[in-house]
């Protein structure tokens, strides 16, 4: 949970309808069907707001089982940061799952059903789609056959501008709810990140930084050996490395510590 000053409470309530409401006039119409199998299941929902700027952060915490259904307005995206329980999002037949640590960018235009069940929690970055523009002579272009994507730290695409992106989000969360002197600094770097990560790859091109390589061989043994327990030693010493180089090239590239990568990676990723 967020705690701090920048914060406004709009809604806690056991009401679906007034939860509906709510959710519609921050983020744009949506349909709401409760799941028939969990109609025992309790309601209970709070929603809370900050603003960072131009940018409209929204707290959802709660618990339920229902269904949600909306298409993503048009004239502003959503970079959604769980934080408690997954919401399974289905678009056009393929079902998305970010986990607590990932991150879900929601395109404009792009018409989703989200999956609840039990207690989920998580916050909605609010980006109009004219912060997103590269420059004055071009607006955001939207692909059409472009959907919302899942920012997997562990992603061998584009893996370190994910990694900033969400490294600077979770910054940007964290000075709303203290009231930091740097929220224009955090506030103008996530725009920044927004408007060059979905583009560029900065590993596209060229030999890895040794951090990166070492993160990519530490996470392709430890899928290998998940079946068993891991330690940092274990990997370190498969790689060759300190330990203390390992902690260092994670802290670097994926904003987390080994042992955060061996459990995500073990969360994250099916049975061997």
């Amino acid at each position: 949970m967020i705690h701090g000053r920048g914060w406004t409470t709009l809604l806690t309530s056991d009401d679906l309808d007034d939860w509906r409401l709510r959710v519609g006039h921050l983020l744009g119409p949506h349909e709401i069907r409760q799941a028939d199998a969990a109609r025992g299941m309790p309601f209970h929902h709070r929603i809370r707001s900050a603003s960072a700027g131009p940018l409209k952060l929204v707290e959802f915490r709660g618990g339920g089982s229902f269904a949600l259904e909306r298409i993503q307005a048009p004239d502003r995206a959503v970079l959604w940061l769980p934080s408690q329980g997954v919401v399974e999002e289905r678009v056009e037949g393929c079902t998305l799952q970010p986990h607590p640590g990932m991150g879900l960018w929601i395109r404009p235009s792009t018409a989703l059903v989200g999956q609840i069940q039990g207690h989920c929690g998580g916050i909605s970055i609010v980006v109009p789609t004219t912060l997103l523009a590269v420059d004055d002579q071009e607006g955001y272009r939207v692909d059409a056959e472009a959907g919302p994507m899942v920012l997997n730290p562990f992603s061998r695409q584009r893996s370190g501008a994910v990694v900033n992106l969400l490294r600077v989000a979770r910054q940007l969360v964290q000075t709303v709810a203290s009231g930091g002197p740097a929220l224009q600094t955090l506030t103008d770097s996530l725009i920044e990140q927004l408007q060059t990560w979905d583009r560029v790859d900065p590993w596209s091109a060229g030999r890895l930084p040794r951090a990166e390589q070492h993160c990519r061989d530490a996470e392709d043994w430890i899928l290998r050996h998940r079946h068993r327990p891991i330690s940092v030693a274990d990997v370190a010493a498969a790689l060759h490395v300190s330990q203390r180089t390992l902690q260092a090239s994670f802290r670097a590239e994926r904003d987390m510590s080994p042992v955060e990568a061996i459990q995500r990676l073990r969360l994250w990723s099916p049975p061997p």
